[in-house]
């Protein structure tokens, strides 16, 4: 399956802040997400990468990484999901590692945008997530208008925070405009243009690479010894 590509502007409190790129590919029972914002203007100069692996069907999350670059340096913040120690692993450098119990079936924020879009217009429900839980809630049909022309999305509404994200009722419901709030203002990211690329680079090995793996290495054939006379 190729890679979808959506492209976005940002703008804060009505004044251009940047642009946002995310691309979604599934792979096997696996999909994922990256999310790069380049911000400017009104929120300060900063890159946001994030990239996000989860169960393509029950939408939990595999994996989640937030690479953050600014001028005065780089962050990171790492977190895994290990079923077989029953770990959740977060780290944000060498020496800073934090465990929790894996119990629930937490989501990332990526991965949360992957199964909004497929709700179709559903009523409220409860998501775990790390640090707090989130409500989802349907809020209506609207129309919009975007760069590909008017468009009929499904509204839903964010506890806590606040955030309105809206999808588009045809296939395959593009997210087409995501207000998220900020103490002083609303971030808003605005549909610009969809695409698709052959590939998604800059992940490693994921659950369905590595069986992909396994079973090409189980697969080869030792050569046969000569038998000597």
């Amino acid at each position: 399956m190729s890679v979808e590509v959506v492209s976005y502007r940002l703008t804060y409190r009505g004044k251009p802040a940047g642009t946002q790129v995310i691309k979604t590919e599934v792979v096997g029972k696996v999909r994922r997400m990256e999310a790069r914002a380049a911000f400017q203007g009104p929120l300060g100069n900063a890159t946001v990468l994030q990239r996000s692996r989860s169960s393509a069907q029950e939408h939990h999350s595999l994996g989640f990484r937030e690479e953050t670059q600014e001028r005065d340096g780089r962050r990171v913040f790492d977190v895994s999901f290990d079923a077989r120690s029953g770990l959740v692993k977060a780290t944000t450098g060498p020496k800073d590692v934090a465990t929790a119990p894996y119990i629930r079936p937490y989501r990332d924020p990526l991965s949360l945008l992957g199964e909004v879009r497929e709700l179709a217009g559903a009523g409220a429900y409860g998501v775990a997530m790390l640090g707090k839980d989130v409500t989802v809630q349907a809020a209506g049909e609207v129309d919009l208008r975007t760069a590909l022309g008017e468009r009929r999305a499904w509204a839903y509404l964010l506890h806590p925070g606040g955030s309105v994200v809206y999808v588009d009722t045809a296939p395959p419901h593009t997210i087409l405009k995501l207000v998220q709030r900020l103490p002083e203002g609303s971030l808003e990211s605005l549909l610009v243009s969809v695409a698709s690329e052959p590939s998604l680079e800059g992940f490693g090995d994921d659950d369905a690479g590595g069986k992909r793996g396994q079973q090409r290495r189980r697969g080869r054939r030792r050569p046969r010894r000569r038998k000597r006379g």
